[in-house]
C-alpha cells in the first residue's frame, strides 16, 4: 500500500493524485492486471455458475472488466451491466450476452440493451469501479453518486445479504487511509492484480 501525503478530508486531490498513478500505467501493466483480476476472481470462487454478477465497461484509465466478464460468462454465469439513467441516481442492470445490442449511454459509455433486467437486490456480485480504496475498504468514487444511491440499501440491513461489493482496481489505487463520508459505500472485497483483499481490522 502507497503512503501519500495529502489532506485527510479532501476528495479532490485524492482523485487527481490516483488518477495519475492510473493513467501512468502502460498497456502491457494494464494487460497482464486485467487477467489477473480474472484469475483471482475465480480462485476466490466468485464466478460460480448460475450467479448474477454486475461489472461495468472501463472507460479511460480504468482497470479493464473484460477478462472478467468473459470468464463469468465462460462459468455459466449471467453478467449484466449498468444503465446510467437521464434523470436521478439508481442505476439499472441489464443484460450482457451475444444478444445485447450496443449503444452510447451516458458519458459516452456503451451501453448495452436488451430484454433481461436485474434489480440491483437480486445481484449476487457487483464488480465496483474506483479511483481509490483504502484499508478499509472505503473506495472514492468518481464523484457522480451512482453506486451509493444504487445499493444505499445495504447500509439499512443489521445482517449481511446480497449483493456483495468487490472492488476492481490496480495495485496503485491503493492507499492507507481515505476520507469517507457517511452516505459512501464501503466494500466487501477489492481484488487488484495481486490478490483478494479484505478489510483490515
Amino acid at each position: 500500500m502507497t503512503h501519500v501525503h495529502l489532506p485527510p478530508d479532501d476528495k479532490a486531490h485524492w482523485r487527481k493524485e490516483l488518477r495519475q498513478r492510473r493513467a501512468a500505467l502502460n498497456p502491457p501493466q494494464r494487460h497482464s492486471a486485467a487477467r489477473q483480476i480474472a484469475f483471482w476472481a475465480r480462485k476466490a470462487g466468485l464466478l460460480r455458475r448460475g450467479r448474477r454478477l454486475a461489472a461495468y465497461v472501463p472507460t479511460g484509465s480504468e482497470c479493464s472488466t473484460w477478462p472478467l466478464m468473459l470468464a463469468a460468462r465462460h462459468h455459466g454465469c449471467r453478467v449484466y451491466l449498468p444503465l446510467v439513467p437521464r434523470r436521478g441516481r439508481k442505476l439499472s442492470f441489464v443484460r450482457f450476452d451475444e444478444h445485447a445490442v450496443w449503444q452510447l449511454g451516458a458519458y459516452g459509455i456503451p451501453e448495452p440493451r436488451h430484454a433481461e433486467h436485474c434489480p440491483p437486490r437480486e445481484l449476487d456480485i457487483v464488480f465496483v469501479p474506483l479511483v481509490g480504496v483504502d484499508g478499509q475498504l472505503r473506495r472514492l468514487g468518481q464523484g457522480g453518486g451512482y453506486y451509493d444511491t444504487t445499493f444505499h440499501f445495504r447500509r439499512a440491513r443489521r445482517q449481511w445479504r446480497r449483493p456483495l461489493l468487490v472492488g476492481i482496481a490496480f495495485d496503485c489505487q491503493r492507499v492507507d487511509a481515505l476520507p469517507a463520508d457517511r452516505w459512501d459505500l464501503g466494500l466487501d472485497l477489492l481484488i487488484t492484480e495481486s490478490g483478494v483483499f479484505r478489510k483490515i481490522c
